[in-house]
């Protein structure tokens, strides 16, 4: 279903801001175009296509522009993937180019690597002093995992596991219990890293399985992370 329907028939009960993603490469402009105009949508993150090869009815670059045409106050996000960076090191210059945009904020893929979002971070912060720019929020996704084949289908999407956690999964009795403790550790750490050096964070908690045991588990994880932060305040 489309994301933006779903949320108005399917979510309108809820008095809260809704954050509707839009993978750009399905549409054409016309329809792109009356879907800003109608102006409804106030918080919106685009999603460009997965492989560079794709056909696609809307390139990432023309949505950007056409949001800015038609509908300047829409709240534009976009997607990060901290792991990219250490693998190619330049994904604070995609937020950075993402951000001349018009992208106010960012969500990442779900985190399990650790080393790899901090050095996201301290970067990122490095590029916006370099350009004389004011950060803007990354929003981490956290996500519990309590089977082999969730931990298989992580995997699948692209989410670096380290190995070491991999196997800490895997051997522990209560597999998703461990999950939930190690992400919140995660989460913990890089608040802390961020409030040190004053970087503005967030956290965005899923659950990738339909089965009842996670999506629950996801649940137990927003509160855990919810006592957390009226803590550190």
């Amino acid at each position: 279903m489309d994301p933006s329907l779903y949320s108005r028939h399917y979510l309108k009960e809820l008095s809260v801001p809704r954050v509707v993603y839009r993978c750009v490469g399905n549409y054409i402009e016309e329809a792109f175009v009356e879907w800003l105009k109608d102006g409804e949508d106030q918080f919106t993150v685009f999603v460009g296509t997965a492989a560079t090869h794709q056909e696609v009815g809307l390139k990432l670059e023309e949505a950007y522009k056409l949001r800015r045409q038609y509908n300047e106050n829409m709240l534009l996000g976009a997607v990060t993937i901290p792991e990219r960076h250490r693998l190619l090191g330049d994904e604070d210059e995609r937020v950075g180019f993402k951000m001349s945009k018009g992208c106010s904020f960012f969500v990442s893929q779900a985190v399990y690597d650790l080393e790899a979002s901090k050095k996201f971070l301290l970067d990122y912060k490095q590029y916006c002093l370099k350009h004389e720019i004011d950060m803007v929020p990354i929003i981490f996704t956290l996500t519990p995992c309590g089977s082999a084949k969730t931990l298989k289908f992580i995997k699948w999407l692209g989410i670096s596991v380290p190995s070491w956690l991999e196997n800490t999964l895997l051997s522990s009795e209560e597999m998703l219990s461990k999950s939930i403790q190690l992400i919140t550790l995660i989460y913990k750490e890089l608040t802390k890293i961020a409030k040190a050096e004053g970087i503005p964070i967030g956290c965005n908690i899923e659950s990738v399985s339909i089965r009842k045991e996670e999506i629950e588990a996801s649940i137990l994880l927003a509160k855990e992370i919810t006592t957390f932060v009226k803590y550190q305040k």
